[in-house]
């Protein structure tokens, strides 16, 4: 199961890529709870589709040229990591940031993503779920 479940999150990056935040919902449990980590400034937890929307607003208001590009999903036991970078240029700039950002998915119901994590080093979330770095 955990080899399905690394290649689902792998699929919904790519359906993000393709078609956006829209695209990735067949991925997302109607009822998803994303916790964006300690470092956000935003809300503390976004729920359901309309949270998740919410928080990728936060980034396309603030970025243009905004992508994600994934390095590697490992599965860690039940759950999921995914480590990614966050690829944007600052609006009103020409400075292109790119963050490294990580997910841990510690919860997948019904072959969909149900509760996320999001951590902005890698290290602390392979720590989080006992993966070597």
């Amino acid at each position: 199961m955990s080899q399905e479940n690394v290649e689902m999150v792998r699929r919904s990056f790519g359906a993000y890529a393709r078609g956006g935040i829209e695209a990735t919902f067949p991925f997302y449990t109607p009822d998803i709870v994303w916790d964006p980590g300690a470092e956000w400034v935003e809300e503390t937890v976004y729920r359901g589709h309309d949270g998740i929307r919410q928080i990728d607003r936060v980034f396309l208001e603030n970025f243009d040229d905004y992508s994600l590009q994934l390095h590697d999903v490992r599965a860690a036991g039940d759950r999921v990591v995914a480590l990614y970078e966050a690829i944007g240029r600052i609006k009103g700039s020409t400075r292109t940031i790119r963050q490294p950002v990580a997910i841990v998915i510690d919860e997948i119901r019904d072959g969909k993503i149900a509760a996320v994590r999001s951590y902005f080093a890698w290290a602390r979330a392979l720590d989080a779920v006992g993966l070597p770095g």
